[in-house]
């Protein structure tokens, strides 16, 4: 969800870290698949993307939400289950307050 993509390249192994759980999907050539920006994590190299907003104006810049990423295959693409903005949502209104 941020502003920047890290590309990573070589032999070995890549570790990743999430929030939640992750789900692979594999897509064919040419199949899409459209997720949150919020629970996009990786995707191989040849992946098509396109990022978009959905919603209007006003709720992409004050919320922070309404971007989506439209991914086209053949590749593997990596989803986190949960999102950090979801689970703070649900959280801060738990947490005590200060007198």
């Amino acid at each position: 969800e941020g502003l920047f993509l890290l590309k990573a390249t070589g032999v070995g192994k890549l570790i990743l870290s999430s929030f939640g759980a992750i789900h692979e999907v594999i897509l064919g050539a040419n199949e899409k698949y459209t997720v949150d920006t919020s629970h996009f994590v990786a995707f191989d190299e040849g992946v098509g993307f396109n990022v978009r907003k959905v919603g209007g104006m006003k709720s992409t810049l004050f919320s922070g939400e309404g971007l989506v990423v439209d991914i086209t295959g053949p590749g593997r693409v990596l989803i986190q289950t949960r999102s950090t903005g979801s689970f703070l949502s649900w959280l801060i209104p738990k947490l005590p307050k200060q007198n």
